[in-house]
């Protein structure tokens, strides 16, 4: 028993006064447990860290470790209290665990490990034989690690931007570093006041002095809401988003011209929705060679998709100059075309011509929140759905928020 007790004692990495009392193997539970006692009169202030008296000794407590050759492993310890002349009567600190928790650092950074390998919490929690409460808990608690940690390395560029949540319109505001490529935070709802208090939990935690830019779509509460917040600092609009609304406007052409040309049985734009919508690059040669056919045509439709590839240039100019000039000629040529939809859409971006303009000096997009609201999916799809948003955002914080969330004082 004594060498058990040693073994013991090793495993756990105890050091003078802490060493192991006894060790209980109960096969009929499955158990093992690892009785720790503290050996002296006198213990470290928590808060302080000076030696004090002891002043009593708590009811036992007991932590979840790892397993033991396949059994359930436990640490079991009576902590002594200490009375601090500055701090008063406190429980003074254990090795192996965190205060106020009921597992072990080592434990905790196995589940983390676990965790972030299966993004299955139903799994591991099933695997690690404790509840899914409690494997919450670890990711709440890990994630809570993490932010405290975080990097406080200067932010240069931001992103915002929103994700469905649910059917109908329940969306969450998602901040990235741009730069870093990982989730910075994320908040129920895409109004003003929501976006304006993640940015604002942002520019609390993080180093913000020099960010230059903040990327997004042209949705007016997350412009108000960066005004608010970085009033110095550029709004720089999405151009992939710009895109998504040219090719909206080419669309609507399309129906609307398709629609007049079905009446009289002209059948010229039938099944030419995608061949308008996708890239030219990514189409088949069987494609490539009906869209030629049709942009022979002196169809409303090939006009307002050329306006709209004619408008890609405007992203290769090199100066602001170059753009201002692009841009005004590009707009004439809308005007002139007489295409309801697409001067609906160049005088929406004349309105936001300062965050348009604004990419040329900084040249950044969302395009990373294309690829991270892909794996967003994933996490909801394994997790089968989040009945509290809060659950949600510390998923998506655990995955893609690159945190250094492993527990302190690793045995």
């Amino acid at each position: 028993m004594k060498k058990s007790n040693e073994l013991f004692n090793t495993i756990l990495g105890l050091d003078e006064p802490w060493e192991v009392e006894r060790v209980d193997l109960s096969i009929e539970q499955n158990e093992v447990t690892i009785y720790v006692k503290y050996n002296s009169n006198k213990g470290i202030c928590p808060e302080c860290q000076q030696k004090c008296d002891i002043y009593d000794i708590r009811e036992s407590r007991k932590w979840r470790h790892l397993d033991t050759c396949q059994l359930k492993t436990y640490i079991v310890a009576s902590l002594p209290r200490i009375k601090c002349h500055a701090h008063k009567v406190k429980t003074i600190s254990v090795p192996w665990a965190e205060s106020n928790q009921h597992f072990s650092y080592l434990f905790e950074s196995y589940a983390i490990e676990f965790l972030q390998a299966t993004l299955n919490q139903t799994k591991v929690s099933r695997l690690l034989r404790i509840s899914f409460s409690q494997i919450n808990t670890i990711m709440k608690r890990a994630v809570n690690r993490g932010l405290k940690r975080r990097s406080q390395a200067e932010i240069e560029y931001l992103g915002i931007d929103e994700k469905s949540m649910k059917k109908g319109h329940n969306y969450m505001t998602i901040l990235y570093d741009l730069q870093q490529g990982v989730v910075l935070d994320a908040i129920e709802g895409r109004k003003e006041e929501s976006a304006i208090k993640v940015m604002q939990s942002v520019k609390e935690s993080n180093h913000c002095d020099s960010l230059k830019a903040v990327s997004m779509d042209m949705w007016k509460a997350y412009i108000n809401s960066s005004k608010a917040v970085f009033p110095d600092v550029d709004i720089v609009h999405d151009k992939f988003h710009l895109m998504k609304y040219l090719n909206e406007g080419v669309d609507k052409t399309r129906r609307k011209e398709a629609s007049k040309l079905y009446k009289v049985d002209d059948n010229s734009l039938k099944h030419t929705k995608y061949l308008f919508l996708k890239n030219t690059e990514n189409m088949t040669a069987k494609q490539s060679l009906r869209f030629e056919e049709v942009k022979s045509m002196n169809l409303e439709t090939c006009k307002a998709w050329a306006i709209k590839e004619n408008f890609k240039e405007f992203f290769n100019c090199t100066t602001i100059n170059k753009g201002k000039f692009f841009f005004n000629a590009w707009y004439n040529d809308v005007k002139e075309s007489g295409l309801k939809y697409m001067i609906e859409v160049s005088d929406m971006i004349a309105r936001h011509w300062n965050g348009i303009i604004s990419y040329l000096r900084h040249k950044i997009t969302n395009s990373l929140s294309e690829n991270i609201n892909g794996r967003i999916q994933q996490i909801k799809t394994i997790a089968r759905g989040f009945r509290a948003f809060e659950n949600y955002r510390v998923s998506i914080l655990f995955y893609l928020g690159n945190l250094d969330m492993s527990s302190q004082g690793i045995l």
